[in-house]
Order: structure tokens, then C-alpha cells, then sequence
């Protein structure tokens, strides 16, 4: 890393990574899988969705969640009482004989999903079986064995969304966005958060190429403004805060304010060359992924007293856009 914030952010992106072998090996398995249940005549083509399919997921990987599209022949039996069920079962009979290892609904059942343990990999996936609309629209009705339905779909158009953000920010959108996550990880408070909602802050706040401190910064102002209304996902179909409780959009506003005008100090610190000091900002906001700023020598703080102002950590700063003063007023005068 080098002393710039620019750089700091650089070395947190490479620290959020996924493992670059575990992405290849899913990318492979995934492609495996295609091939099977189509020779099989079960599918006409699968996808990806959620956060691996639009590269914001945080690692370790833990899980991947595939869209299987069945073939149109079986939607007549599919669509009757046991359908969805019925689908996780051929789905299930067609793997068992491609690896034999494998396991199913090992460590849970979901209700849209057939998970599968593959011996080999150190992460799930989840198969979730799915029918396609009538019109050719995006739109898919996946499998829910709980209920016995399937539900309305639009996770397709969300990873077009997204994938057309990304391109509109030069490729930056899903990096930052993995940062916020991080973000989101340090703090418990947001703990009952779905990682989309905080997709959704920066989907509606980053609309162009920015720099990581900078994105960060706008849509952490975004939020804190946000959160004591409706959020909705990057399509605008769901709220994602429908359950929220006052209490919590209390809190949530609480603590997104506070980090607002963290980020807002370290981006004028970073402005004004302060490089240090808003890394030292940002490592506290971000936590231990943000790399650790450069130590203050007692001289340099002696110098910056002086004139300067000091940070919301406490570092003196030569800057006078610190959190206060690093000479306050005297509340007497002489005469």
C-alpha cells in the first residue's frame, strides 16, 4: 500500500476479493451442472443470481445460487400439487448419479432451494428450480417446496440492473459496494440487514464513476437520509425496510449519521493531503480490512497543534477541516 487514501482503498478492494481459485472452481461447477441437467432434458439453460452472480458478495465464499430454467415439457406436471418438490427430486436424481459424494439439504432445507455439498468445494450451492414466464420476459417463477408454489421472480432484471450500473461507473459500483458491506459488517447494529438493501443505497446515491472514499461517502449520507422511509431494491418492486420497527430506523439513522460525517471529514482531510488521517478515519469506520494508518510522531503532532485542527480520532492535523479546532477560543478576554 502506499500513504495515499486512493491507495488505502486499493488494498482494502484486494482484501474484500473473493479467493480467485474458489471463484473459478464455482464458475466451473456451475458450468458442469448446466451441462448435465440439459443433457438430462431436465433444463434449458440455468444463471447465476445474488450477490456472487453481481460480484458484491464479501468473502469467504460460502454459497452459490443457481436459477434453473426446466424444460417446458415438464411445466404441466411441475405446475401441479408437489411441483415444486417434484423438481428438487429430479434435479436431485440427475446429481446423485453425476457425483456420488455429493449431499442434499445437508445443512438446511431451503424452501426455494435444493442445497447441494459437493466433497471437493468448501461452499454450497444452492439449485433453485424455476419456470419461465409465458410472454419470454425476464421474469421466472421459482420453486417454493414449502408452500407448494411458484413465486414471481424478477431476480434476472435485478443482475441486468446492476451489471449496467457497474459498467456506467467504470467497473467501480460492485467494489464499492463490498465495501459498504464491510462497512456493514463492523457494525452489529446492522446485523438484520440484507446485504441487497445496502446494494440499494448505492445504487440510488453512485450514478457515476467516483472514487472509492468519495462513493462511500455519498451514499453513507444517502442512507442516514433514507433509512426513516421506504428503501427499495435496485428494481423498485420491494421494500426492503417493510418489517423494520421505528426503533430500528432510529438507530440504523443514528449510527449512518455519525458515519456520514466521519466519511464527510475524511474526504476533506484526504482533499487537503491529509492522507494519514483519513486513512486513520476510514480504518475506524471500515475496520480491521482498512489498512492501518502511518503512526503520528510526537513531533508532528506538536507542529500540527500549532495551527491545524484535530481528527475525529484525535490525530492532529496541519488541515483545519478536522473534527474541532486544535486551538479552541478562550471564553475570556482581557482588557
Amino acid at each position: 500500500m502506499n500513504d495515499s487514501t486512493k491507495g488505502a482503498f486499493d488494498a482494502l478492494d484486494e482484501e474484500l476479493n473473493l479467493d480467485g481459485r474458489e471463484r473459478k472452481s464455482a464458475q466451473k461447477r456451475h458450468q458442469d451442472i448446466t451441462d448435465y441437467l440439459v443433457d438430462a432434458g431436465l433444463a434449458i439453460a440455468t444463471f447465476l443470481q445474488g450477490s456472487f452472480a453481481r460480484k458484491t458478495m464479501l468473502k469467504p465464499l460460502k454459497d452459490v445460487d443457481m436459477i434453473i430454467r426446466m424444460h417446458p415439457r415438464l411445466e404441466k406436471i411441475l405446475r401441479q400439487p408437489g411441483g415444486p418438490a417434484h423438481a428438487m427430486r429430479l434435479i436431485r436424481e440427475v446429481l446423485a448419479e453425476e457425483y456420488p459424494d455429493a449431499q442434499f439439504d445437508v445443512d438446511d432445507a431451503p424452501a426455494h432451494a435444493l442445497q447441494v455439498t459437493f466433497p471437493d468445494l468448501d461452499f454450497t450451492f444452492d439449485l433453485v428450480p424455476a419456470l419461465d414466464a409465458e410472454n419470454g420476459s425476464e421474469i421466472v417463477y421459482i420453486a417454493d417446496r414449502e408452500n407448494d408454489t411458484w413465486e414471481w421472480s424478477n431476480t434476472r432484471t435485478l443482475n441486468r440492473i446492476i451489471s449496467t450500473r457497474n459498467q456506467a461507473t467504470g467497473g467501480r459500483f460492485v467494489h464499492q459496494v463490498r465495501m459498504l458491506k464491510s462497512y456493514k459488517k463492523d457494525h452489529p447494529v446492522f446485523d438484520d440487514t440484507c446485504g441487497l438493501l445496502w446494494e440499494a443505497f448505492a445504487y440510488e446515491a453512485v450514478t457515476s464513476l467516483l472514487e472509492h472514499s468519495q462513493a462511500l461517502a455519498v451514499t453513507l449520507a444517502h442512507a442516514a437520509q433514507v433509512v426513516t422511509g421506504p428503501v427499495f431494491d435496485p428494481t423498485g418492486v420491494d421494500d426492503l425496510t417493510a418489517d423494520w420497527t421505528t426503533v430500528q430506523r432510529a438507530a440504523y439513522a443514528s449510527t449512518l449519521a455519525v458515519a456520514a460525517r466521519r466519511a464527510a471529514e475524511a474526504r476533506r482531510l484526504e482533499e487537503d493531503g491529509q492522507h494519514a488521517a483519513a486513512i486513520e478515519i476510514w480504518h475506524d469506520l471500515i475496520g480491521d480490512p482498512f489498512p492501518v494508518a502511518e503512526a503520528q510522531s510526537a513531533s508532528d503532532a506538536l507542529r500540527a497543534l500549532a495551527a491545524g485542527s484535530i481528527t475525529s480520532t484525535g490525530r492532529a492535523v496541519t488541515s483545519s477541516r478536522g473534527h474541532q479546532p486544535a486551538r479552541p477560543g478562550r471564553s475570556w478576554r482581557t482588557h
